[in-house]
C-alpha cells in the first residue's frame, strides 16, 4: 500500500469536526453543516467516523497508544488545526470498514432523517435516538459511557451504582445511577445542551470537572452552554411529555412560531416549507403533528390561520392571503 486514497467527503467531515473543536459554531455555520450533511447519506456516516477518530485522539492530539498511527509530516506553510483536519481524514480511510471491530472504541448507533431508533444495551439500559442522531458507547468494569455526537437521545438507566451511567455531549457530562432523562443537541432550539429528567435524578456538570455538579431532579431542565453556564428550569409534567413526543413520531408545538416549528419538521422530511413573509413566520401555533407530514401540517395551520397554502414540487409554502394573490411563480432550488 503506497498511501491512503484521498476521500473528499471523509476530509469536509474532518474539517467540520475541526471547526467545531474550535468552539460553537454560529447560526450561518450550522445551516452550511447541515445542507452538507442532508445533501448526500453518506456524509452523516463520514460526520459520525470523524467525531469517533476525535473522540478516541485525546480531544484531538493523537491517536490512541495501543494503536497509534504514525502521523503524518506537517506540510509547510499550513496551520496546525488543518493539518489535525487533513491526519484525521487520512486515518477515517483505515476506520471506516472497521470502526465496530475496535472493542476499545464501543459501539455506535445512527438513524438517518425520519428514523426513530430504540436500542438496547448490553447492562439492560436502552438509548432511543430522534432522527439524525449519532451516539458512541463505550462501557468498562467501572463506567457506563455514551457520547451523544449530534441530535437528541432519551436513555433509560438501569439502576447499577458500582458503574455511572454517564452521558458526554461536547463539554457537558451527565452522570445518573437510575433514571429516565434525555440529552439534546440541537442547535435550532437549544443553542447548547439540553437535558430534561423524567424520573430520577441526574448531575450535570463541565465534562473537564472544573466546576461542581448541578444536581438536576425529575421534571426540571438544564440548559448549559459555554456563555452561560448551566440554568435549570422546572418543568411541567404535560410540557415533559411534549417535548419527547418525537419517540412516536409526533412534533408537539405551545406557542412556538411558524418558522420554529417549519425548521423541526425539517429535520425528519426532505419537503420544505417555506414562509418568505416574518409576519406569518413570526405566528404562533399549538397542537400536535405527525413529524413525517409537513404537508399535512402546512395544511392545517393554514386552514387555522386563515394562511393559503401552496406545493411546488418538493416544498410548501406559506402566505398570508394577500401575498399569495400578488406572488408569482417560483422556481425553486
Amino acid at each position: 500500500m503506497h498511501g491512503a486514497v484521498e476521500n473528499p467527503i471523509d476530509d469536509a467531515a474532518a474539517r467540520w469536526v475541526a471547526r467545531e473543536d474550535r468552539g460553537p459554531l454560529d447560526a450561518g455555520e450550522v445551516a452550511e453543516r447541515d445542507g452538507w450533511l442532508a445533501a448526500d447519506r453518506r456524509h452523516f456516516g463520514a460526520y459520525a467516523r470523524a467525531h469517533a477518530v476525535y473522540a478516541r485522539s485525546g480531544r484531538a492530539r493523537a491517536l490512541g497508544s495501543a494503536d497509534r498511527v504514525p502521523a503524518a509530516r506537517p506540510a509547510p506553510g499550513r496551520p496546525p488545526r488543518l493539518q489535525w483536519a487533513m491526519g484525521l481524514a487520512a486515518t477515517l480511510c483505515l476506520m471506516a470498514l472497521g470502526v465496530h471491530e475496535h472493542t476499545d472504541a464501543g459501539d455506535y448507533h445512527l438513524t438517518r432523517k425520519g428514523e426513530i431508533l430504540r436500542v438496547p444495551l448490553a447492562d439492560g439500559s436502552a438509548v432511543t435516538l430522534d432522527s439524525g442522531a449519532a451516539v458512541r458507547v463505550h462501557y468498562t468494569a467501572k463506567r457506563r459511557e455514551i457520547i451523544l455526537l449530534r441530535g437528541e437521545a432519551l436513555f433509560d438507566v438501569a439502576k447499577n451504582r458500582a458503574r455511572p451511567f454517564v452521558v458526554v455531549a461536547r463539554d457537558t457530562a451527565v452522570t445518573a445511577v437510575g433514571t429516565s432523562f434525555s440529552v439534546s443537541l440541537n442547535e435550532q432550539r437549544t443553542r447548547g445542551v439540553e437535558v430534561l429528567v423524567r424520573e430520577g435524578i441526574v448531575d450535570v456538570a463541565n465534562a473537564s470537572g472544573a466546576v461542581a455538579p448541578t444536581r438536576l431532579q425529575a421534571n426540571h431542565r438544564a440548559l448549559a452552554n459555554r456563555n452561560h453556564g448551566i440554568r435549570i428550569e422546572s418543568v411541567g409534567h404535560d410540557d415533559l411529555d411534549q417535548q419527547l413526543a418525537w419517540r412516536e413520531g409526533m412534533l408537539s408545538f405551545n406557542g412556538d412560531t411558524l418558522s420554529v416549528a417549519a425548521a423541526q419538521f425539517l429535520r425528519y422530511s426532505d419537503v420544505r416549507i417555506m414562509i418568505d413573509d416574518p409576519l406569518v413566520g413570526s405566528r404562533r401555533i399549538v397542537g400536535l403533528y405527525s413529524a413525517n407530514d409537513p404537508i399535512g401540517f402546512a395544511r392545517s395551520v393554514a386552514l387555522s390561520l386563515g394562511l393559503e397554502v401552496e406545493q411546488q414540487g418538493n416544498a410548501v409554502w406559506l402566505r398570508s392571503h394577500n401575498n399569495a394573490l400578488h406572488s408569482a411563480p417560483r422556481s425553486l432550488q
